[in-house]
This record gives structure tokens, C-alpha cells and sequence, in this order.
């Protein structure tokens, strides 16, 4: 073809009509996978620290307020956040307590919002997803096998890689990009 649209008479460039042919082929391939979640776990998946185990249905407000202290109100109404302080880098740790369910939602991650507030950053010592010690800026490619590409979870706006945990009780999101863990979240099945 010419530059104007035309058939010019020459022939067909193989190595890109092989290109395309290959590209076909991993579209079928990918397009037959079924989109299904991950076989549960059989125990559930909690963040922890040094102080307390964040267990969703379990933690109540009042376990963590009495560890933590007062919570500030962000990203909006009925989310609770701490700014932690881990290995000199500055994390948000955000709680959601249902009514009489207790915990039903945490956030460990890298505040990415240019407007995310200043709080004082306190060291509440490291905390890690369990099982399988996940924490903030480990390598995506040192998770265990239990987690497993994320089916039907978080898009690739904010987090390029997204993996996930299943159990009855909830799921567990460890998200990135580049390769490093950015954020970890539990979130009560609904």
C-alpha cells in the first residue's frame, strides 16, 4: 500500500503478517481463559503489626482506637486513616467499620493523591499481609502462590498489577506498578 491508500503491487511484508498472525493467536488464547476467581483460601487473610491484628468482622473501632488513638476522617465520611511512618517512607492506613460487623474494610498503601492530607506520620512498627508477609515495596514477584491475578477486581487506573486472595469471609488486593507492592486491602465479602 502507498502512503495515499492505494495498492501499489507489492508484496505483503511476511514478517509483519506473521506479527499479526501471532498477536491473533494470543488474543483466542486469552479471550477462551475463563474469568474466574481463584480457589478460596482456607483461613482469612489479615493485616498485622507489632500491635494489632486487623481482622475483618473481628477488629472493632474501639480495639483499634484504644492501639491507634483517633482516626482522622479521609478519603470521605465513614473512613478511618493513620498516617504510619515504615522504613522512612510516609503510608496511609485506612479502616471502614460496618454497623455491628466491625471491620469491614482496610487500606495499608502510598498516599498518591496530591491532596492527601499532611498527618503526622507516628512508626507503628511494619505491618504485613498474612498469610504470605506481604508489605509496602516488596517486589510483586516475591508473592506466594496464593495470590493470583486479580479477576473482576481493581482496574488499571491507579495500579498497573493488582493480585488477589480470596476466603470465605472476604477478599484480599495486593496492588502496583513497576514491580513494588503500593497498596494492600481487605475488603468484607457482601
Amino acid at each position: 500500500m502507498s502512503d495515499d491508500g492505494k495498492d501499489d503491487g507489492r508484496a505483503p511484508d511476511f514478517a509483519m503478517q506473521r506479527a499479526v498472525e501471532i498477536l491473533a493467536q494470543v488474543y483466542e488464547a486469552n479471550r477462551a481463559r475463563r474469568n474466574v476467581p481463584p480457589a478460596p483460601l482456607d483461613r482469612p487473610v489479615v493485616l498485622a503489626n507489632e500491635a494489632l491484628v486487623f481482622a475483618l468482622g473481628a477488629t472493632t473501632r474501639a480495639d483499634v482506637e484504644r492501639t491507634f488513638g483517633v482516626a482522622f476522617a479521609y478519603p470521605m465520611r465513614g473512613w478511618h486513616t493513620y498516617a504510619a511512618r515504615e522504613d522512612g517512607q510516609r503510608y496511609f492506613l485506612s479502616l471502614f467499620y460496618g454497623a455491628e460487623r466491625g471491620l469491614v474494610a482496610v487500606e495499608y498503601y502510598v498516599p498518591k493523591a496530591d491532596r492527601a492530607p499532611t498527618l503526622a506520620a507516628r512508626d507503628y512498627g511494619p505491618f504485613r499481609l498474612s498469610p504470605g508477609d506481604v508489605a509496602l515495596g516488596a517486589s510483586t514477584a516475591s508473592l506466594d502462590a496464593r495470590y493470583v491475578t486479580a479477576v473482576g477486581g481493581p482496574a488499571p487506573v491507579v495500579y498497573a498489577e493488582a493480585y488477589e486472595a480470596r476466603w470465605d469471609g472476604g477478599v484480599a488486593y495486593v496492588m502496583g506498578n513497576g514491580g513494588r507492592v503500593e497498596r494492600l486491602g481487605l475488603y468484607a465479602a457482601t
